[in-house]
């Protein structure tokens, strides 16, 4: 997991190695604001999916430092207690992806795949109405929301909330969550009305309710969505992503060797900025000019 989250050369290799085993577990994406709460619902449930004796795999993904580069990949500290040989849990830094994802989280979700994880949380950063990439990796997506979203769900019809197939209203036994939970309720029948099952739970993860019926819900959820070949379709949408996002990265990777390596290649980049910045260029010129060799 080191080598494939470090993006070593091996992990290519790696994966090539355990591609047969790679589509067995459901995966399912959490996302919100931060401090929703994410990381205490996953330890919450740890205990569920213990219960019915399943292999749990979760990848939390924090922020990476745009100062340092460095992570605080703190999510561990909410576990509750020491966790069994049946959960692995493993955190990723961003490193600048977009989205609430990380770079490497393709491969990383596969590679507890082939361990044998029945089940893989993904949590992505703290994220708001733009945090979609989530979809990009995840069978399914639960939108994690508190009584404090509740003004914002309006603005955020843009985004998530179009594509959660679960809302989870957490810290219910603040004030406002029954307001939320009437609000997702009617999100839930705009989505209905358009063909797409949605479900809302109600949880509080201090008070660890609402856990079973959220747990047992999202599960009820996924059976449905793969009898139905919908989880077959999103994977396929997902291996189409990761396409795209190593065809981009690699772009990039060419055009900085054509110019001589990430030393030139950040010198070409100062000087185009200055240029566009005084008005003499634009950033599709620095662009086409840049990557000129290999087109």
């Amino acid at each position: 997991m080191r080598l494939v989250d470090d993006c070593h050369p091996v992990a290519d290799e790696i994966d090539f190695a355990i591609r047969s085993t790679v589509f067995r577990a459901a995966r399912i994406g959490l996302t919100g604001p931060p401090g929703a709460g994410k990381s205490s619902l996953i330890a919450c449930v740890l205990e569920n999916i213990s219960a019915i004796d399943k292999r749990a795999g979760i990848l939390a993904i924090d922020p990476t430092s745009p100062f340092t580069g460095g992570a605080l990949l703190g999510d561990r500290v909410r576990l509750k207690g020491p966790t069994s040989d049946n959960v692995f849990f493993r955190s990723l830094a961003s490193r600048g992806a977009y989205g609430g994802i990380s770079a490497s989280i393709w491969q990383s979700a596969r590679l507890l795949d082939w361990w044998g994880a029945d089940v893989i949380l993904i949590e992505t950063v703290g994220s708001g109405q733009l945090g979609t990439s989530v979809g990009d990796v995840a069978d399914i997506v639960v939108a994690v929301l508190t009584p404090e979203t509740g003004d914002g769900i309006q603005s955020m019809k843009a985004g998530i909330m179009e594509l959660a197939d679960c809302f989870i209203v957490n810290k219910s036994d603040r004030s406002g969550s029954e307001l939320l939970f009437r609000e997702l309720n009617h999100v839930k029948k705009e989505a209905e009305s358009v063909g797409r099952r949605v479900e809302v739970f109600s949880t509080s993860a201090v008070e660890s309710s609402g856990i079973d019926e959220a747990f047992d819900g999202a599960r009820s959820l996924w059976l449905n969505l793969y009898d139905s070949g919908e989880i077959t379709r999103r994977r396929k949408s997902q291996i189409e992503k990761e396409i795209a996002f190593r065809l981009e990265a690699g772009m990039r990777e060419m055009v900085i060797r054509s110019v001589g390596g990430m030393e030139t290649y950040s010198k070409a980049i100062s000087g185009w900025v200055e240029k566009i910045f005084a008005g003499d260029a634009t950033s599709a010129i620095a662009a086409n000019e840049l990557g000129a060799d290999l087109f």
